[in-house]
């Protein structure tokens, strides 16, 4: 009898949704006995123990940490499965969305494989990364990848030696791009046009003969070189962790305990300094100065939007954008869910475009491109009864991969039913 694999992922955009479904496709076309494809906050970790292989992935988070989605299924391995290798015998691999703007390129592949080992799995095949969002290149690299997977399983094709990481160069391979092209950066870039324009000039002079095109490089999926474990990247171990944490939080500490000093003796009526999510504050002597915009306010009557327009009026005084439709009015939180910085309204592109690395979102707030992981969330929204104005909560907040964008009605809520 065929070998039963399961497929689970988490995913923020949907890249990585994409990657497990190509994959899957993959999967069938080798013949493979596909279980299912799940989201891991719709499975429980004792469901892998079910299957004879199992194909895992996700997107690497900030600077290599796992997904917020993926964070407890990741324990729950830990805590169930890990001891006793209740996973023995199986057959893995594991797959990733990632950015090369952080430091630890990709680093979700090498946690999964090694939580995976930890659990008694046995690692099949080099795990894949797809950088940003998908195109058709890395989406047939994911189909031949899993479709390759179910040949090693079958013992048609060799298990790869422990191989988990994949380089920059690999990496831009799966997407289907020359790595010496990119190497060379705009200076390449800038010396390709001039030869082009050099080419095209020679070509018109009498007698000339315009020079043949070079062959194209091999960039066909699946072609990419490979190189021991761990070459690419650094992992730090958990004791490396933790004294990294000590030192940072004895510095900080330090910094702290001299500030507290200096303010004691310059000022006894008390000093503060610190953050909150929405900014910096500082209070000096009995009286607070506050820098802290607040956090609940109002932006008028719903009347005074229209419907179907995208209004950016609050986004400067409170970073916030307001929608009204026909049946409901709602407000997002104009946070970049990549890095934090404040996306732009394209009236002309029908979409906001974040200025710092590219994501793009449509009108309600869902990302289409670029790096960012999940769409951006919306505040909370009321009405009060004494002035009929809408009343805004940024310190509430509601996110579309949770399910939270549907907690609205009359009352107010993630939305307000109008």
């Amino acid at each position: 009898m065929a070998k039963s694999i399961l497929i689970v992922y988490s995913t923020g955009g949907g890249n990585t949704k994409n990657s497990a479904e190509a994959i899957a496709e993959g999967v069938k076309q080798a013949g493979g006995n596909l279980i299912g494809v799940k989201n891991v906050t719709e499975i429980a970790v004792e469901e892998l123990t079910k299957a004879d292989c199992i194909l895992m992935g996700e997107p690497t988070w900030g600077d290599g940490e796992h997904y917020d989605d993926f964070l407890p299924f990741d324990k729950a391995m830990k805590e169930k499965l890990a001891p006793g290798k209740k996973l023995a015998g199986k057959q893995a691999a594991a797959f990733a969305g990632c950015d090369r703007a952080y430091s630890i390129f990709g680093n979700a592949v090498d946690m999964i494989e090694d939580r995976l080992m930890e659990c008694g799995a046995e690692i099949m095949q080099q795990g894949v990364k797809v950088e940003l969002e998908h195109n058709e290149h890395s989406l047939n690299f994911c189909r031949k990848w899993g479709h390759d997977f179910v040949k090693r399983i079958n013992g048609e094709m060799p298990k790869q030696p422990y191989i988990p990481r994949m380089s920059h160069d690999d990496a831009d391979r799966v997407k289907g791009i020359d790595p010496a092209s990119r190497k060379k950066g705009a200076a390449a870039a800038g010396a390709a046009a001039g030869n082009v324009k050099a080419a095209v000039t020679n070509a018109k002079q009498p007698g000339s003969v315009r020079p043949k095109p070079e062959a194209k490089a091999n960039l066909l999926p699946y072609k990419a070189t490979v190189a021991p474990a761990r070459t690419f990247e650094k992992k730090f171990t958990a004791g490396e962790i933790s004294r990294r944490r000590f030192v940072q939080a004895g510095t900080y500490g330090g910094i702290a305990l001299i500030s507290g000093a200096v303010a004691a003796f310059f000022f006894p009526g008390g000093f503060q300094v610190g953050f909150t999510r929405n900014g910096p504050y500082f209070s000096i002597g009995s009286k607070n100065v506050l820098f802290e915009p607040p956090t609940r306010f109002k932006i008028g009557t719903i009347d005074e939007y229209m419907v179907g327009k995208v209004d950016t009026r609050w986004q400067t005084k409170y970073r916030i954008w307001v929608v009204r439709e026909p049946s409901k009015l709602y407000v997002g939180l104009l946070l970049c869910t990549h890095l934090g910085c404040t996306p732009d309204w394209k009236e002309s592109e029908n979409k906001f475009k974040c200025p710092c690395h590219g994501s793009g979102y449509y009108v309600d707030g869902v990302n289409f491109e670029g790096p960012a992981p999940r769409p951006m969330e919306h505040c909370d929204v009321s009405i009060d009864p004494s002035d009929g104005q809408v009343v805004v909560d940024k310190g509430r907040t509601y996110r579309k991969e949770k399910g939270e964008w549907t907690q609205g009605g009359p009352q107010g809520g993630a939305y307000i039913a109008l």
